[in-house]
């Protein structure tokens, strides 16, 4: 018969073993659902790694990398222009110290003027220009006659200086840079060491673009030493004929551009004046005030 001291001492001894086996039991339990716990999150994570958009498709990024290309390119093509701008206005001042040395110090220079009725008549700028250079030069000017479709006999003088400046003028009035075309010596019946192309009051500008296109073409193919091409860009005009003459200065301006060429900015001279409708005749024609600022201002340009 056990002593009640031994039946005390195995109860407390069960009574801790019963308690190690559920500590043991609940610390099984809880490692458990830790790891399902874990599991979870990571499948989770997963899933919504998997369901989430790539960074590079997103609307927003992709539309601010697009705009971001479109700004590079941008800014790429604003460069390039302004380099092609910088070297055609480089090669066109190239040309027009060459067109000044024609004027001012080549011997015996020979000018073709190639133009409208702006330039036609003996009232006009092209006379009021040669008049001008007379006072150090002897210049000689023939002019055109559509109606015999050839040069007048006669020829207007001035000055009498030791060199000789001689100036075709094949202006015709109505004409665009068509009607020297229909000469095979392109109206410059002896080589030219300069030539000032006035058009554009005249034409629609398909017209005008394509006649000019082909004139320039013709003139740069005269040899090897090509003289050098000057245009205007003619005076602002009213009524019917503004928006036509407008677009044609424009393709004016264009062409020399293109071709590296100078341009007399008539326009800007009649645009910068108090009030340029009175230096006009009529809508489109000079005045007698408005051909003397024209005159001027050729005289301004071939002397720098």
């Amino acid at each position: 018969m056990r002593t009640p001291n031994v039946t005390k001492t195995l109860q407390w001894t069960a009574l801790v073993v019963v308690l190690a086996i559920i500590s043991a039991l609940l610390a099984a339990l809880f490692m458990q659902q830790r790891e399902y716990r874990t599991e979870a999150a990571v499948a989770q994570a997963a899933q919504s790694a998997e369901a989430a958009p790539e960074p590079s498709s997103s609307p927003t990024a992709s539309a601010s990398a697009e705009e971001a290309d479109k700004e590079a390119d941008k800014t790429a093509d604003e460069e390039a222009d302004k380099t092609a701008d910088e070297e055609a206005d480089k090669a066109g001042a190239a040309v027009k110290i060459a067109a000044m040395d024609v004027v001012n110090g080549l011997d015996n220079p020979v000018i073709s003027v190639l133009g409208d009725s702006t330039s036609d008549s003996s009232g006009e700028w092209v006379y009021r220009w040669a008049e001008k250079l007379g006072q150090d030069a002897t210049v000689v000017v023939h002019t055109w006659n559509p109606e015999a479709d050839d040069w007048f006999p006669q020829t207007r003088q001035y000055g009498q200086g030791e060199r000789t400046i001689t100036i075709w003028n094949g202006s015709e009035a109505g004409t665009t840079p068509q009607a020297p075309l229909a000469q095979e010596d392109l109206r410059q019946p002896e080589p030219s060491h300069l030539t000032i192309l006035n058009y554009g009051h005249n034409g629609s500008p398909d017209e005008v673009e394509s006649a000019l296109t082909e004139l320039l073409e013709g003139l740069g193919d005269r040899g090897e030493d090509v003289a050098p091409v000057v245009l205007t860009a003619q005076n602002p005009t009213t009524g019917q004929e503004a928006e036509t003459s407008d677009a044609n200065r424009d393709l004016m301006r264009e062409a020399a551009k293109e071709h590296n060429l100078p341009v007399i900015d008539v326009h800007a001279a009649f645009a910068d004046s108090e009030d340029w409708k009175t230096l006009l005749a009529d809508s489109i024609h000079p005045n007698e005030q408005g051909q003397q600022l024209w005159a001027d201002t050729v005289s301004a340009f071939y002397a720098g």
